[in-house]
């Protein structure tokens, strides 16, 4: 949880797939925001939070990916390439029956994980991403394949790639309708869209309850179920399957995230961690992974 929320810069939500008029309930509170569903269609989403430029400014520099708030931003992700690259690889695997050659566009790319894991399988890679201070970490290595911005305004041509993914990036999109537009706009017609994302209803959020890790506030603002992601994608693709997702982490990094510790626990804490780092192992973070495709311009 973080302190930047204030009633200047927050905002109440609605359910994208119902309208704004559908009731919700409140699932948990987490003051000042609130984790509500959609009486409806049964959406999980974040209300009130923070409005989109409040958003986009927590993510443009160092702090987000070194943050010392338990739960927030993307700490240690720079330190875990090789789970990172494995569990994309991973995930490229599944998509492959799909869609195993192209151009590819990771949304979200952060440093370039998962450039590197599909360049090895033969892909011709971009990546986007909002955050300034990730873009030029990434263009050491990429160059201008990664561009800074939001796929709504990238500027990419019309049917440019025949692979788009966005792993772990679909819960911070504040307009999914619009977002899924853009994309269907830049995907070549039979082209593939792979989405991975927190699953509300999976074993590990009913289990974890109010502690589940990806209730991570405020960034996540949509937490889809598979019945939900079903229905905001069958507006613009054909769904070909939704699956259960994961990742390769190390002990360590699970161990901080299940008692949300941040990045200064204490020596004994900061010990035992080191010696769990050393061992890495894929884990079930209840997500889901969804693959659809493109039938039509």
């Amino acid at each position: 949880m973080t302190n930047t929320a204030s009633s200047l810069n927050l905002e109440p939500a609605s359910c994208p797939i119902c309208g704004p008029d559908a009731p919700s309930v409140v699932r948990y509170d987490f003051a000042p925001h609130k984790v509500v569903v959609c009486s409806s269609c049964g959406l999980t989403y974040l209300s009130p939070r923070l409005t989109e430029s409040a958003i986009l400014e927590l993510y443009k520099d160092e702090a987000y990916y070194n943050s010392n708030i338990s739960g927030q931003g993307y700490d240690e992700y720079m330190e875990i390439s090789d789970n990172w690259v494995k569990t994309f690889t991973l995930r490229l695997k599944q998509i492959a029956p799909y869609k195993s050659t192209g151009k590819a566009l990771d949304i979200g790319c952060g440093p370039g994980y998962f450039l590197t894991a599909a360049q090895k399988l033969g892909f011709d890679v971009h990546g986007l991403d909002p955050s300034d201070y990730i873009v030029t970490q990434a263009q050491k290595t990429w160059g201008d394949r990664v561009r800074l911005g939001l796929i709504e305004s990238a500027g990419y041509e019309p049917e440019s790639f025949d692979l788009i993914v966005a792993f772990d990036t679909f819960e911070h999109i504040y307009e999914p309708k619009q977002f899924l537009a853009a994309i269907q706009r830049v995907l070549k017609t039979g082209g593939v869209l792979a989405i991975t994302t927190p699953d509300p209803t999976s074993l590990l959020s009913k289990i974890s309850g109010k502690n589940w890790v990806s209730f991570k506030l405020p960034e996540h603002v949509f937490y889809w179920s598979p019945g939900t992601i079903r229905k905001i994608l069958g507006e613009h693709f054909e769904v070909l399957e939704v699956r259960r997702a994961g990742q390769y982490a190390t002990l360590g990094f699970l161990f901080r995230r299940l008692f949300r510790l941040g990045n200064n626990p204490g020596r004994f804490l900061n010990g035992l961690i080191g010696i769990l780092n050393k061992f890495s192992i894929y884990s079930d973070n209840g997500s889901i992974t969804a693959i659809a495709r493109k039938t039509s311009p």
